[in-house]
């Protein structure tokens, strides 16, 4: 356990170095006041990128970043990466938040079903590492959404879960 939170301290501030030096835009922060809700997308046009963006549109992360698939292994421990057809990812770069939206979309239900376990020891490894390192943020961690809803998988960890996760719904229809 103590290499995980180690290993999950360092990461994080590799990540952070990478973030402030490196030429991609972090996800967009509005203000409530400016900020409208995205419209939904029909299931044929929704991609993972696109219910992630409506998300932080609506709630937006903290030094919000965006992993890559090649790192998602680093996260969710056993998840199959190979049946994944679509996914985005984005964490607080900086880790000092546990703020995370993780939306999938895998070749089936069915292995969607499967990667259910894979998200949910993610959120136990979570809750394990804020409670407390950041008992103000626990909250977050407390009313997470994972939900699976056919081939699509979300798992959002946000200030607004209720939220965040009638947003995604709505925007993989």
């Amino acid at each position: 356990m103590k290499k995980k939170i180690i290993c999950a301290v360092l990461l994080s501030a590799i990540v952070c170095g990478i973030a402030s030096c490196g030429d991609s835009k972090p996800a967009a922060t509005t203000t409530a006041a400016a900020s409208t809700a995205a419209p939904a997308a029909n299931e044929s046009d929704a991609s993972a990128s696109d219910v992630t963006k409506a998300v932080l549109d609506e709630i937006p992360i903290n030094s919000a970043f965006e992993k890559q698939k090649e790192s998602l292994e680093d996260y969710f421990d056993d998840l199959d990466v190979s049946d994944i057809v679509d996914f985005s990812y984005y964490i607080c770069a900086s880790g000092a938040y546990p703020d995370e939206i993780a939306v999938f979309k895998f070749e089936s239900a069915d292995d969607a079903e499967e990667a259910v376990e894979s998200v949910e020891a993610r959120l136990e490894y979570q809750k394990t590492t804020y409670k407390d390192y950041t008992p103000d943020e626990y909250y977050k961690l407390e009313d997470a959404v994972i939900e699976q809803n056919g081939e699509w998988l979300i798992y959002l960890v946000t200030s607004d879960n209720a939220k965040a996760k009638e947003i995604a719904l709505g925007a993989i229809g």
